[in-house]
């Protein structure tokens, strides 16, 4: 299983992002490959980052109206047990969204498509 971070999402919606290509090829995968998902906690994080970045509600009502159809239903929930692993993880220093992907691909056994280096220093991945 494979879960996709904020940061492919992010590089995919940006033309201009260096990593744009291998992104939206990540994204792609989301419909043709069987397993690989969206933490639904990327999705919470994607939202107050692009309110934070000064996009417009529109803009944002346009960015998730793209997204929809190529996220799908390929959305993992995280867990009680998800949120347990994840506040000992920010204990360790992790901050909450790194701690929550970091802890759902723990309990899935997945390796989470990322270039976060904290991240991969407690889980494999891959970009």
């Amino acid at each position: 299983m494979k879960l996709l971070d904020t940061m492919v999402i992010v590089s995919a919606l940006n033309p201009r992002d260096s990593y744009n290509k291998t992104a939206m090829s990540h994204i792609k995968s989301l419909r043709s490959a069987q397993d690989v998902y969206v933490p639904s906690s990327v999705l919470i994080e994607l939202d107050l980052v692009l309110r934070n970045s000064g996009y417009f509600r529109n803009e944002i009502l346009e960015t998730w109206g793209a997204l929809a159809p190529l996220i799908g239903r390929k959305v993992a929930g995280t867990t009680p047990a998800t949120h347990e692993t994840a506040a000992t993880l920010r204990t360790g220093g992790m901050t909450y969204f790194d701690s929550l992907i970091t802890a759902l691909a723990l309990e899935r056994k997945a390796v989470v498509v990322t270039r976060n280096v904290e991240i991969s220093r407690r889980v494999e991945t891959e970009w």
